[in-house]
């Protein structure tokens, strides 16, 4: 099964690389010290040997290859290894290493390489042809005494750490006076903090400055002046299809450049943990110890801080994942002014509905299909200042303080940079209403243990087995004996006593002992009431397309919104 993974894992002067100079290389030509050099004289290996092949078009790749050559030189000095001494806290965010296929152990082994014998570093090696494993490949190439050693070094890291990552990661410096922006994952539950620059200087004694676990970005603090920094970009003006460079220290080798292109922007990606959402997805090659480093485009600029890959194996397949530099600088300079991140709160789960496919959602509310905003899901603080201000589960927010919304990180991004304490304004389609909704924002908390839902009741005896399900549910008005058997607390509405696995209703994660008081915005008391407001919603819905209805229900407590697609 494929997962998503977190990636913790001689001097050179600085040269800056202009925008005019890439645009002269991409033009034909490479400007360097002032002289104009013409495709036809770039030698790539600066050789006095006779290229074996010379065509325009390999002029005109070597003339790409300079401009890579210059990105890397701009950028490496203020790239950073970042390693970390100390125990490791259990359960503190993302699992960031799958075993490698095939290991003794298999996924979910003690160490990241499955365990259960042998020894993982020989395991690695013999993966790769010239690292001494088998293959039709040159087997000339090995690796020297000190080489070994040092990589053998990483992975005994690895091991020490039981397999969790962020023992050995990346960094840039982005102020001269030795601030770092690295992730948060790398420095996590560190009593140490060791950063070695490339120009081979070592800092033993770095200090966290600020974590940040919702966007897993960190600052670290090395005593220095006149530092090397990286140029930040603006991430927002990325397109799909552009350049893109990931520096970093994958599997300890230091300073590993690897080249590929924005694949797709503003990605959701599936964390166990709250995430900064929006992330740049890459086919640069990125891997364990590349977390914390940067993604740059063509132009030298830092545009995303190397964050994550999809995995089966814990490397590298085509798919990696990056924290916009908007909001990694954003968090950054908040973390060194203040050393933590607070939060605007409201006190409700959303969704957006941003797309065409999210059409049938707004459809299963009764809403019109075209209806674009961000859906409140349901209101997960009574005493919130959602609640307070009047929001109500199935209402759509289509404006934040004058501002168009439309998707749900828009939205959290929003409400969390907006200061504690201040009113705020929200426009909200309520039905056939437009309403003006102010509130005053609270203060988000960390999540703990007492935020989960609580345990779902056991299903019991079916009751009104007579009647036919109802999407492949069994409804009952809510009694006695269905309250002590569902542990339900003066809940109001139907109560769904059992669910066919097979059904609609299973599908959209409906379960047995959940409460429907509502159908899209009308209240429901019995079977019927569920029926004639279903019927409602569906008749008002183009017949062309698969149509949903929305399903308000009582979880033990937790309420939201459940929607179903009843099918033809």
């Amino acid at each position: 099964m494929s997962e998503i993974t977190t990636n913790s894992h001689p001097s050179r002067k600085r040269n800056a690389l202009t925008a005019g100079a890439v645009a002269a290389a991409l033009a034909g030509g490479y400007a360097l010290g002032g002289t104009n050099v013409t495709a036809q004289n770039v030698d790539p290996n600066a050789s006095t040997k006779t290229p074996v092949v010379q065509t325009p078009a390999t002029n005109d790749a070597a003339v790409m290859q300079r401009a890579f050559n210059d990105v890397s030189k701009a950028i490496e000095p203020a790239v950073v290894t970042i390693t970390t001494e100390g125990e490791r806290r259990q359960g503190a965010g993302r699992n960031r290493m799958r075993p490698f296929p095939g290991n003794p152990g298999g996924p979910g082994g003690a160490d990241p390489f499955g365990g259960g014998g042998g020894d993982p570093f020989e395991e690695f090696l013999r993966r790769f042809p010239g690292f001494g494993g088998q293959g039709g490949q040159d087997q000339n190439w090995q690796p020297n005494a000190a080489q070994k050693e040092q990589m053998r070094q990483y992975f005994r890291d690895i091991q020490e750490r039981g397999g969790r990552g962020g023992g050995l990661g990346s960094g840039m410096i982005y102020r001269q006076d030795g601030y770092i922006i690295t992730n948060a994952h790398v420095v996590r539950g560190a009593d140490k903090v060791i950063v070695k620059l490339n120009d081979g200087r070592i800092f033993r004694n770095a200090k966290v400055v600020g974590s940040d676990e919702r966007t897993d970005i960190a600052v670290v603090k090395i005593d220095g002046t006149k530092l090397p920094t990286v140029q930040t970009g603006d991430s927002g003006k990325v397109n799909v299809g552009d350049w893109a460079i990931a520096i970093g220290n994958p599997f300890g080798f230091t300073h590993t450049v690897t080249v590929g292109v924005i694949s797709a922007k503003a990605r959701d990606v599936p964390f166990e943990t709250a995430t900064a959402g929006d992330y740049l997805q890459t086919d640069a090659s990125i891997n364990p110890g590349n977390s914390g480093g940067p993604l740059c485009d063509i132009y030298g600029r830092v545009i995303g801080v190397n964050n994550a890959i999809y995995s089966s194996s814990g490397g590298n397949v085509g798919i990696g994942f990056a924290i916009p530099i908007n909001t990694a600088k954003s968090i950054a300079d908040r973390l060194v002014q203040s050393g933590k991140i607070v939060r605007g709160y409201l006190g409700v789960e959303i969704r957006s509905i941003d797309t065409a496919e999210d059409a049938q959602i707004a459809a299963g509310l009764g809403l019109d299909p075209s209806v674009r905003g961000v859906l409140v899901r349901s209101v997960t603080d009574a005493n919130g200042p959602g609640a307070k201000a009047g929001l109500q589960a199935g209402d759509v927010v289509t404006e934040f303080n004058g501002k168009k919304v439309t998707r749900s990180i828009d939205l959290q991004r929003m409400v969390g940079d907006a200061p504690v304490g201040s009113n705020v304004t929200l426009r909200v389609l309520r039905g056939d209403q437009s309403l003006n909704l102010n509130a005053r924002l609270g203060e988000l908390k960390p999540a703990t243990d007492a935020d989960a839902p609580n345990a779902q009741p056991n299903p019991g005896a079916e009751e009104g087995a007579a009647a036919p399900s109802v999407y492949g549910m069994r409804l009952s008005p809510v009694s006695p004996n269905l309250s002590q058997r569902f542990n339900l607390k003066d809940a109001r509405g139907v109560v769904v006593v059992t669910v066919d696995p097979n059904s609609p209703a299973a599908e959209a994660g409906v379960r047995p002992g959940d409460v429907i008081e509502r159908v899209g915005q009308t209240p429901v008391t019995s079977r019927t009431d569920v029926l004639n407001a279903a019927k409602r919603i569906l008749d008002r819905q183009n017949a062309d397309t698969e149509k949903t209805v929305g399903l308000f229900i009582n979880r033990a407590g937790q309420r939201g919104f459940y929607f179903v697609q009843p099918g033809s």
